[in-house]
């Protein structure tokens, strides 16, 4: 006895659940080209993951945009209380101030987070005058705003700031030439912890505010300097090389001369008098 059609149907046969995916990618893009809401992004991507991994491989701007994962935390937010009833979702404080600080973030996409998170939003106002006046990042809770981001118009400096409204403290200091500094400390007390130049030169520094003392500098080549001093009188006392050879240095700063080198062979020289071919390069960099 034969099998009926559907009885005889396999896996194979069955309908697709990703009705997206089966189209040929030169449409894919023809409509993810055409999605200009974060929203949408979001909810294509969820519906039909092939669809999100193509766009972000086509480098679509939308796709890229640090908003974008925003979005996809919303939309999971939403599908996970859609299933237990109609409940509100807001974008959490902790996803507005990751967005805030991402260097990408633009205000332009402000309005749209206000309306699918109307609750807790960002807000752009521009305060001051002169070197001073600047574009205030604020996270809005109905009346209340706590200051998340400042950037100097003329400058170009933008800082980034923590803490709760009327505790702000600075955190971060990014500069138009890439360099980026890096603060600890309660609000008034801030002191620089860090700095990162645009060439990939890190140096630490130690010290209360005004007084943050060069520690330590990192190079790109694993090469590693350290100081000892007060601030503005920091000697140079040892050098760690990327090839595991080890120099100590002795006197003050602008005069500091290799008294031993450990080699990673094991082999230690020792040196007397003045360095005649001083290879070495001290890189510390004053930026106050």
């Amino acid at each position: 006895m034969s099998r009926s059609p559907r009885a005889a149907r396999t896996e194979e046969d069955a309908p697709p659940t990703d009705w997206l995916g089966e189209l040929p990618h030169e449409l894919h893009l023809r409509i993810l080209e055409g999605v200009d809401d974060f929203s949408d992004c979001a909810a294509f991507s969820l519906a039909s993951p092939c669809l999100g991994l193509l766009a972000l491989r086509s480098g679509l701007a939308r796709f890229k945009d640090p908003l974008f994962a925003v979005a996809m935390r919303l939309q999971i937010a939403q599908q996970c209380v859609g299933s237990v009833g109609t409940v509100s979702v807001s974008l959490s404080e902790d996803t507005l101030r990751r967005y805030a600080a991402d260097r990408r973030a633009s205000a332009d996409h402000f309005p749209w987070l206000a309306r699918v998170s109307p609750a807790l939003r960002l807000t752009s106002e521009v305060e001051g005058a002169g070197e001073r006046r600047a574009e205030v990042w604020r996270l809005q809770r109905g009346e209340n705003g706590t200051m998340l981001r400042l950037r100097l118009l003329q400058s170009g400096q933008v800082k980034h700031f923590k803490g709760e409204q009327g505790a702000e403290r600075l955190v971060r200091g990014v500069f138009p030439n890439g360099g980026v500094k890096h603060f600890e400390g309660e609000r008034g007390a801030e002191r620089k912890v860090r700095m990162e130049f645009p060439n990939g030169n890190v140096q630490h520094y130690e010290g209360e505010r005004g007084a943050e003392r060069v520690v330590c500098a990192e190079f790109p080549n694993g090469n590693v300097q350290y100081y000892e001093g007060v601030k503005g009188a920091e000697r140079m006392v040892r050098v760690e090389y990327a090839n595991g050879e080890v120099q100590l240095f002795e006197g003050e700063q602008g005069a500091e001369r290799v008294v031993r080198a450990v080699f990673a062979n094991g082999a230690v020289a020792y040196y007397e008098g003045k360095l005649i071919h001083n290879l070495l390069c001290d890189c510390r960099v004053k930026n106050d």
